[in-house]
This record gives structure tokens, sequence and C-alpha cells, in this order.
């Protein structure tokens, strides 16, 4: 049968990337998904521009571009220490992801942070029931990719009724000082067992003024009864190029909380994939992107309502200045036995300058009967009647406007659960939109 040029097209970009020997050092576990992720790509290709999942993401010509993908080497903690953020949180634990190496591992009061290598030698039937099972993992063409390639994973395991009231804090570069143009596969394991309840806050880094990229895999285990709260805080370089994953699977009672803040960045495209495969589960998915000069955020999520008396609540917000392009695409999927469902989304955006543009496109697909589901969108500019009105109580125009921007973002902040996060990124903001610097980097 004839293909396709756009089937060529995705087999091609594949090609690329199918010629190259991956790293021989990885841990089995790794090595063995690598043979079907082969076969996978060379039957189905990569995502390109133009399919109904990338309209508006060049990611063909982004993957394309001369990167060189070489294994990088794994620093000691004292190496790595050279990468640590300015601005930590006291009662946190520090963990290194730098150039899709974990430094470290990390195990205390109960749970493990650390390298997959250490984990499935302590671990060996936890990480093989859980690393790469996911359904939409082993779907997902950009997964098959990171599979391909990783060398490492860090994992954050909390065991059953763990409860961590720290944070683990997972600070993340794609590649190291001194090394300009490369690809990386970063990957995290996150699973919280029966009853466990604990935080992960990722900061997304890069050395400053060097050209990085990286497809990247979260993946996301919530047993039942299980509470968990992820925190994503991106504060890329204007010529990184970041397109990640995530993957959460949701069991019964288990409540979910994911929060992804993009401060700073080159090009971005956050994939997520959520699957409420439990009665009971709660999904909280919400987002947060600050754009000017020519940057792109492309958010693409795709929430499965698998089983009857779920909730989600899903919400995305933009600010755009200068040429900056935001996009989100957002599915809401809920199955014939999904009766009782709950489920929102909202997609808010706010256009600071004439040449700045946004493409929306939420949507619902219900196949039960009994349910509670609205989306919606909105997109426009500051009400300058509200700054109006607070110039005709002595504040500045302008000020007045950056007051009414940062204030546009106080329900995503809201969202956050953890107070010293929360109370720093409104300090972040407010210093991102004066033009002053607002980065937790050294």
């Amino acid at each position: 049968m004839k293909r396709s040029k756009r089937k060529e097209a995705q087999l091609a970009l594949a090609e690329r990337f199918l010629a190259l020997e991956p790293a021989q050092g990885a841990h089995p576990i790794l090595r063995a998904a690598r043979a079907e992720a082969r076969e996978q790509l060379r039957a189905e290709g990569l995502p390109i521009y133009r399919e109904e999942h990338y309209q508006y993401f060049k990611i063909d010509e982004l993957l394309s571009q001369d990167w060189r993908i070489e294994s990088l080497p794994r620093l000691t903690k004292e190496q790595a220490s050279g990468y640590a953020c300015r601005l930590t949180y006291p009662d946190a634990r520090q963990n290194y992801l730098i150039g899709g190496m974990v430094t470290t591992s990390d195990e205390a009061q109960g749970f493990f942070a650390g390298s997959l290598n250490d984990f499935a030698t302590k671990y060996p039937g936890v990480a093989e029931r859980y690393y790469g099972r996911m359904n939409s993992v082993q779907k997902s063409r950009l997964a098959r990719l990171n599979t391909l390639f990783v060398e490492d994973a860090f994992v954050f395991y909390l065991p059953k009724g763990t409860k961590l009231d720290a944070p683990v804090h997972l600070i993340h570069y794609a590649t190291i000082a001194g090394r300009d143009g490369v690809l990386t596969f970063p990957r995290v394991l996150v699973i919280a067992e029966e009853g466990a309840e604990g935080k992960l806050l990722l900061c997304d880094h890069d050395v400053v003024d060097t050209a990085s990229a990286y497809v990247g895999v979260l993946e996301i285990y919530a047993e039942e009864g299980a509470k968990l709260q992820y925190y994503n805080i991106e504060e890329s370089d204007s010529l990184s190029l970041r397109i990640m994953e995530t993957h959460i699977h949701l069991e019964e009672d288990s409540h979910v909380l994911v929060d992804n803040i993009t401060v700073h960045n080159g090009r971005t495209r956050n994939n997520y994939f959520c699957d409420l495969a439990g009665e009971r589960a709660h999904l909280d998915l919400d987002g947060l992107g600050v754009l000017d000069d020519d940057k792109s955020l492309d958010n693409w999520s795709e929430i499965r309502h698998s089983m009857p008396n779920c909730t989600s609540d899903e919400l995305f917000k933009y600010t755009m200045n200068d040429t900056a392009i935001g996009s989100f695409s957002g599915l809401i999927y809920v199955a014939r036995d999904a009766q009782k469902t709950v489920a929102f989304q909202n997609n808010r955006n706010l256009l600071l300058s004439d040449a700045a543009k946004m493409f929306s496109k939420p949507q619902l697909e219900i196949y039960a009967d009994d349910v509670k589901c609205s989306h919606g969108m909105t997109t426009g500019e500051l009400d300058e009647q509200a700054v109006f009105y607070m110039q005709q109580r002595g504040i500045p125009r302008m000020e007045a406007r950056l007051m009414l921007t940062v204030a546009f973002m106080a329900d995503v902040l809201d969202k956050i659960e953890y107070e010293p996060l929360r109370k720093r990124l409104v300090g972040t903001l407010d210093n991102r939109y004066r033009g002053l610097p607002a980065t937790c980097k050294q």
C-alpha cells in the first residue's frame, strides 16, 4: 500500500534517530524496553507539524535541528551542587537530574528518591511493575523516542502508608556547562502506593546562553487513597527546546495535583495524559505561562474519566507579549460507564501586544448521561476601564497594568498547596513582568 506524504515524513523523522546507537550502559530494565520502542518507532514514526495534535508546534523542524545525542558524565554530589537553586526551600530534600543522569540516591523516612539503578536493585519487583507500564506511555510516539535513548531515570517512591510532609526538590538541567547543542532524554518515575502522601517539586533550568533540548517523560502512579502534589517550574533559556510528557494514572480515592509554571522558556511543548481509573479519584491539572519576545508555549492535555464518581478541574492561563505564541488543546473524555463524573476545563489568556497570538481548542467527548461537565475559553486584553479607575486613584498607568496582569494569574497560584513555593512564585512573577531578575538559578 502506498504511504501518504504525511506518513513518509513521520517515518523519516523517526529514522533520523533510529540510525543512531543508544548508550549501552543503562540498567537492564531500560535496555529491555528499547527493542519494542525501536520496532514501534520504525512502524509508526514520530509526530510532525500540522498533524491533528501538532497544529501550532513545529515539532519535526525543531527535532531535526543539528542536535547531538551523547552520553554526559554522571556528576558527583559536589559537582552537582554547582547547579543548585539559589532559592531553596528549608524543609525540602534536593536531588539532581543533569544531562539525563541522576547524581545520588536518598532513602530516609521510608521513601526513596534517586537513580533507577539503585532503586531496581533494592526494589526489583516494584521497578518492573511500574516502569513504562502505563497504557498511554506504551502508545506515545515521543515516549518511545525517550525509551530508546534514556540512560537513567529519577525515581520518587512512596511505599504504602508513607506520609512525607517535606517535598522532594528535583533540579533538572538538560545539559552541563561546556556542552552546547545536546539533546537529552530525562525520565522520572513517581510511585505513590496505597495511602501514601508526598510532594515533588521539579525545577527546570538551563546553562545560560547554551542551546539545549530534551524529550522527557514523567510517569505518575497514584494508588488507592494516595495523595500527590507535583509542581514543575520551568525557568529555561531562550535557546532551549523542551518537549515534556506527563502520564498520570489514578486509582480509587486518589488525589493528584499538577501545577506547571512556565516563567522563562524558548520553545516548549507539554503533553498530559491523565486516566482516572478508580472510583472517586480526583485530578487538579493547572498551568501558567508567561511569554514574551518570540517564545512559544503549547500545552496539550487528555483527561480520561474511565470510572464513575470521579472529578477533575483543569485551568490553564497565559499572558503573551511581543510576538509570542501560545496554544492550548484540551480534551475531557467521559466513558460510557463513568456516571456521576464532574469535570471542568478552562483556558484564559491575556494578550499584552497586538502581535502576540493565542490558539485554543477546549473539547468534551462524553458517552455517559449523568455527568456535570463544562469547558470554556476566553482571550482578550487588559480592561482599560480598570486601568483608568486605578489611575484615578494615583496609580501610574504602567504600574496599574502590571498589577492587573499579576492579578490575572492569581487563581492558578492559589491552587498551589505548598505555601513556600506559592509565596516565592508571587514575587517571581511580579519581577518577571517588571523586567527584573526572576529566576532561582545561581
